[in-house]
């Protein structure tokens, strides 16, 4: 009974976001969805010969807007800071998430700087876990071992001061990557 209130208690909490891109603006999948991939909206990048990394301003709102307006990237659910969860393309359709993966995983965008200094809140963990449970329900062919962290898949590297460092980091090293599977 708990798990049946705390699904229908997700799903009021997900907000369908009229500014989404329209399933006409993404492929159809053509596999079957078997992996997850987390994402943070905030990264590394290089400035005046040093690493800083780009704030993730707002709430959910500005990120899924961000999303559907932008020509090439694309998300399926964006999680806020105050645990909203907004829906973006559709889990039918492919989004352009993560180079090599985009046609048989979802897309989760946390809003989090992922600069190691800002903590995830406890509220946009709890929405992330049930929303993953969700999504798991959905799509049998995940697993826990194929849900992944932006950073375990892309290993590209950026040069910033005459040093390479890591492109991809994100949800960043707060993030409690096991504690979150161990509650999925």
């Amino acid at each position: 009974m708990r798990k049946v209130f705390l699904w229908l208690l997700l799903q009021s909490l997900v907000i369908e976001s009229v500014n989404a891109k329209t399933s006409t603006e993404s492929k159809s999948r053509n596999v079957a969805v078997d992996s997850i991939v987390l994402h943070s909206i905030g990264g590394p990048y290089c400035k005046n010969a040093a690493v800083k990394y780009s704030a993730a301003n707002g709430d959910g709102d500005r990120w899924i807007a961000f999303f559907a307006r932008h020509r090439v990237l694309g998300i399926h659910y964006v999680v806020d800071r105050f645990g909203r969860v907004y829906a973006g393309i559709s889990e039918n359709k492919i989004a352009n998430h993560t180079l090599g993966w985009n046609p048989f995983s979802i897309g989760i965008e946390l809003v989090n700087n992922g600069d190691g200094v800002e903590l995830y809140p406890k509220v946009q963990t709890d929405a992330l876990i049930e929303l993953t449970k969700g999504i798991m329900s959905r799509h049998r062919a995940i697993s826990k071992h194929n849900i992944v962290r932006h950073s375990d898949v892309d290993h590209s590297e950026f040069s910033c001061g005459g040093v390479s460092y890591k492109r991809k980091t994100d949800p960043g090293q707060l993030f409690d990557f096991e504690y979150f599977l161990d509650k999925i």
